[in-house]
């Protein structure tokens, strides 16, 4: 008797293939085996009765196994899989006679069961889906099913012959004992159809192993695929949310790490509020993208309800502009769930808006000088037209007119170098800062009276330059302040939601004029922008948004302007909070 056992796990694909690791995955220890045995009442007198069929169905082997695979490779889908097999058709026959016959070797221990799901692994790693698996079994059923079935005719006939020949004993012609016969003949079917249902109790063994390990890849690929994203969601640098829609109302189901630290707020703490309405700034509400889509050069499914929106958002350090691009999941049961993705695009925003109202300035004050030169080079030349006086004034008008040029390309590159500065922000003591910008501005401004009140122990996030552009502020209430007892008062409180530290910066002077700092807060399309004279205040505002700040300006009464700095409060930095204490 040819030992088949040892035939298992030699193919190409059984590299792939840790039939231990595979067991221990599916839990099919000694214990479950046993469990499973007492369930469907699989016993030693299966075992035994399927022992007696092992020389007949070694016998018959060949003959199953070659129609076993005449009929699935009959199926253009079986045949395909085939194909892909590194096992030649001769080679899969042969494996299918080591099969066939090891389910009546007696001995279904561990082993056997290891081999059998390193079987429907094997299926799996091939590709083919469970239904076809599954579905040859019926084509083995039949096939088996033949082979009882010639054996119980062969032993009903056999007891009906016996039984002829027992009514014929001494040669004495007698009755058939025909009760006898029915018992007998009963029997033997009995003892058939109890054959039959230990060949589909190991059967039904067998394929509990097979779908076992199916599911198992499943499984796997699910939590792989979920590893997959939570690492994604968990790592990616962008914030993320998702968001669950039961009856028209949302709940944060999870935000991501990056969510957290940038917007200070866990999934828990919105509750069933909407998350953009608490952090969305008053008065402020999702607008559609300003010029070319995020998605435009990427390859979506048009049936695919992407949808983008510009949302302003306050965060930890400041209010910022995003992106939002939002997606529902597109699967059964979970069509209630949608995916917010956040970019912040608030500094191309601003590099944008930067080359804007630069390029406008410089084309506007490049024209005027021009128009300077032009016009006096154009006479200079004749000299029946202009006498020496006069040509020394047009040279001297041109060179102003470089010189001007000169100074403003500078401080136009100045003005980049402060607001496109990478500096990282950091913890400013409000008291030294507006202390070191009056000491800037108080020696070049002395008949102005500058009024500082007391300030808190306040602190705000920023960057260096943010000095640079209070100094301005204050300087511009000083310099154009033409009061007879000019003074320009400083003051500084934490917000009431404590979110913020707001500079107020007040004057008496004759007050900004509107048209330099209405293009900023939106009333002046930015077009309008002619020269560059309130460059300083654009300077101020991208310093100062740039940190998550914002700038606004009123009107002072009687007369006046108050330009008001709003910066992200920060806490102070553990040296400072220790010595305070």
């Amino acid at each position: 008797m040819t030992d088949y056992r040892g035939h298992f796990g030699q193919g190409a694909l059984n590299e792939r293939v840790d039939a231990d690791q595979l067991t221990d995955r599916i839990g099919l220890d000694a214990a479950e085996i046993a469990w499973r045995k007492d369930f469907i009442d699989f016993g030693e007198d299966d075992r035994e009765r399927l022992e007696q069929y092992e020389d007949l169905f070694e016998e018959n082997a060949d003959v199953i196994a070659d129609s076993f695979y005449n009929h699935l490779v009959e199926f253009s889908e079986t045949g395909e899989i085939f194909d892909r097999s590194p096992k030649s058709v001769e080679q899969l026959k042969y494996t299918q006679r080591a099969y066939l016959t090891t389910l009546a070797s007696g001995t279904y221990d561990e082993r056997y069961f290891r081999n059998r799901a390193r079987i429907g692994k094997l299926h799996d790693l091939l590709g083919m889906p469970m239904k076809h698996y599954l579905g040859q079994y019926n084509v083995y059923y039949g096939l088996l099913f033949s082979l009882v079935s010639d054996r119980l005719h062969d032993r009903i006939g056999a007891t009906v012959e016996d039984e002829l020949e027992r009514s014929g004993i001494d040669g004495e012609s007698a009755a058939v004992d025909t009760d006898q016969l029915a018992r007998r003949l009963h029997a033997e079917v009995e003892d058939g159809l109890d054959d039959l249902h230990s060949i589909l109790k190991i059967l039904n063994l067998d394929i509990q192993v097979a779908v076992d390990t199916y599911m198992q890849s499943q499984i796997d690929a699910v939590e792989t695929e979920r590893d997959r994203f939570a690492a994604l969601f968990e790592n990616v640098p962008t914030p993320v949310v998702i968001v669950r829609f039961v009856e028209d109302q949302e709940r944060v189901e999870a935000v991501n790490d990056a969510f957290e630290e940038l917007f200070g707020y866990t999934a828990e703490e919105f509750e069933d509020e909407s998350f953009e309405s608490v952090l969305r700034p008053p008065g402020e509400e999702p607008r559609p993208i300003e010029g070319q889509s995020l998605l435009s050069e990427v390859a979506t499914d048009p049936d695919r309800n992407i949808d983008e929106a510009e949302v302003a958002l306050e965060t930890m350090f400041g209010r910022r502009e995003f992106v939002r691009v939002s997606a529902p999941i597109d699967r059964a049961g979970l069509d209630d769930l949608e995916y917010a993705f956040y970019i912040d695009v608030t500094d191309q925003k601003q590099r944008q808006e930067r080359l804007q109202v630069l390029s406008r300035v410089l084309r506007h004050d490049i024209r005027t000088q021009m128009n300077i030169v032009k016009g006096y080079a154009s006479t200079l030349g004749d000299e029946t037209v202009v006498g020496p006086e006069e040509r020394r004034t047009g040279a001297t008008e041109i060179e102003e007119a470089a010189d001007d040029l000169l100074a403003m390309t500078d401080r136009i590159r100045g003005i980049e170098k402060v607001v496109a500065g990478q500096a990282d922000r950091h913890p400013i003591a409000v008291d030294r800062l507006l202390t070191d910008a009056l000491t800037d501005v108080e020696a070049r401004y002395p008949d102005c009276e500058f009024v500082r009140s007391d300030v808190e122990d306040l602190w705000v996030r920023g960057t260096e330059t943010v000095e640079e552009a209070l100094v301005h502020v204050i300087e511009n209430g000083a310099e154009h302040n033409d009061a007879d007892e000019p003074w320009v008062e400083i003051s500084a409180v934490e917000s009431l939601t404590g979110d913020h530290v707001t500079i107020r910066v007040t004057d008496n002077g004759p007050g900004i004029p509107p048209a330099e700092y209405e293009v900023l807060t939106g009333e002046r399309d930015r077009t309008q922008i002619d020269h560059s004279s309130g460059l300083g205040l654009w300077t101020v505002n991208w310093v100062v948004t740039k940190i998550g700040g914002s700038l606004e300006f009123d009107a002072n009464a009687p007369r006046g302007s108050i330009v008001t700095v709003r910066l992200p409060r920060a806490d102070p930095p553990a040296d400072q909070s220790q010595s305070s204490s």
